[in-house]
């Protein structure tokens, strides 16, 4: 058993989290968030609000809490983190954080880069232009998928059918033109992927899950056997050796070919389907994190469903001083 910090207890990936620490293993889990209102903050075993990731405060109030509970290990499941984790590994010392290395992580946080990337090692990818590339773009390439290179949850993606309305959008947009990628539409499958790995680059499991409905974060999916998912995920990792688990997302093309759209360098909202369904990556990660030998799993159940849905928790003493109230999500899992 370990003492666990997960962070961003108010979304999906973090109420995932704790609770397959929780319920699946004896972990003794600490939750923070910047809401003190999030529901993760009270189905952990503790819980503490934290300043947001770019207050000059937030490695050290993590150092402070972390000290305060005899923290082990730290699991960041915020996309805004990932790029200030240098500054918290300082703060914490030794204690070890369950996250890909730094190099990844810039290269995942930017869409277009990871394109680059992944095109040079010969892995499917949509055809990319950047925002200020448009007169290179050929009109059999429309409709085309306008998304900013850095952003999470499908915010500010657009798609557009034309050559005019692509004009339209980049003159109208607040982003920089240069800070916009278009991707060749693709309307195939998604497959959201759990790719696990330690910090070694021992590759444990690729679990691959059909994104079936999406709302922002996937609220239907489910466990498939896709050899072709698996085998480009495998590649993946064999090409950025992240050092951490990463989540790879994945569209079919009208060949059936799974093309990249983009990765997460962190566990994603659907990790807690992975642990449903026999992969329990969260646990995996946190004791390979404390040197402990891990095995790879004997293989997830297949056709395993995840159905997310509205849910309410009750609690008294709040204080939710200076902070916005949200919805709380749990997970309903059943077998199809």
């Amino acid at each position: 058993m370990a003492t666990v910090l997960v962070t961003g207890a108010g979304g999906a990936s973090g109420i995932g989290a704790i609770q397959s620490l929780t319920d699946k293993n004896d972990h003794q889990v600490i939750g923070v968030d910047m809401d003190p209102t999030a529901a993760g903050l009270y189905l952990a075993d503790a819980g503490s609000p934290i300043p947001p990731a770019d207050d000059p405060t937030w490695a050290e109030k993590m150092a402070q809490i972390v000290e305060e509970f005899g923290v082990e290990v730290i699991i960041p499941t915020v996309d805004e983190e990932l790029t200030v984790l240098q500054s918290l590994s300082q703060a914490v010392g030794e204690v070890p954080i369950v996250a890909p290395k730094q190099d990844v992580i810039e290269i995942a946080r930017d869409k277009y880069r990871t394109m680059q990337e992944l095109s040079k090692a010969g892995v499917p990818t949509p055809k990319t232009w950047l925002g200020t590339d448009t007169d290179q773009i050929p009109n059999t390439a429309f409709p085309l998928i306008v998304k900013p290179r850095a952003g999470r949850g499908s915010r500010g993606v657009q798609r557009v059918e034309t050559p005019t309305e692509l004009a339209t959008h980049l003159k109208t947009t607040t982003i920089d033109a240069e800070r916009l990628l278009c991707q060749e539409c693709l309307s195939g499958p998604e497959y959201t992927t759990s790719v696990v790995g330690t910090n070694c680059n021992r590759l444990l499991s690729v679990v691959p899950k059909e994104a079936l409905k999406k709302e922002g974060s996937t609220v239907l999916g489910a466990t498939r056997q896709m050899p072709a998912v698996d085998e480009i995920c495998r590649q993946i990792f064999e090409t950025l050796q992240p050092a951490g688990p990463l989540n790879v997302q994945q569209l079919l093309d009208e060949d059936g070919i799974p093309r990249v759209i983009e990765i997460n360098p962190r566990f994603s909202s659907t990790s807690c389907l992975t642990v449903a369904a026999g992969v329990n990556e969260f646990d995996l990660l946190v004791r390979d994190a404390l040197g402990q030998q891990v095995d790879p799993p004997a293989g997830f159940e297949t056709d395993h469903y995840i159905i997310r849905y509205q849910n309410h928790l009750f609690a008294d003493g709040i204080d939710h001083t200076d902070s916005s109230s949200s919805d709380s999500a749990s997970n309903l899992l059943i077998d199809d």
